[in-house]
């Protein structure tokens, strides 16, 4: 073999390498993670439409989530998990969200049509398990398809 198909099979096996190399921020996936795919497109929601559920009512919340990834909420069911009220005009919907590391990031909810994503940024340096949350939105229409995604920046 000739120097030339040596350094090129010496990159392809670098580059090979690299597309193999892990660097998911979690170290085990929850089953409620379902990322939306890539070519979706989804608006925003108002932070003062959406909140997680507070530590007491979480396993309450995510015991109603079991078999579902939303649940349409009373508005006094909704201001009983989160602890506050949120924004009229629409639907109260318990959603499901998971989580890396909870206290160096925050959610953001995106509607494209009947569906939603529920994501949770953070900030670490490791992988780390997923976790469960649960949170309430108030949606145009409980959701016909819900996406729950998380990420990790350094």
């Amino acid at each position: 073999m000739c120097a030339r198909h040596t350094m090129v099979f010496a990159l392809l096996a670098a580059i090979g390498c690299g597309l193999t190399d892990d660097r998911r921020a979690f170290s085990s996936a929850d089953s409620w993670y379902s990322p939306p795919p890539f070519t979706a497109d989804f608006a925003p929601l108002d932070t003062d439409r959406f909140a997680p559920v507070t530590e007491p009512f979480q396993p309450e919340a995510q015991a109603a989530l079991a078999s579902v990834p939303a649940k349409r909420l009373s508005a006094d069911e909704a201001a009983r998990l989160t602890g506050k009220q949120l924004s009229a005009g629409g639907e109260y919907v318990l959603l499901r969200a998971v989580v890396l590391h909870e206290g160096t990031g925050g959610f953001d909810i995106g509607i494209n049509g009947r569906a939603v994503n529920v994501h949770h940024g953070c900030l670490g340096r490791r992988p780390v398990p997923m976790r469960r949350k649960a949170l309430v939105a108030v949606l145009p229409a409980v959701p016909e398809t819900v996406y729950v995604s998380c990420s990790m920046a350094e």
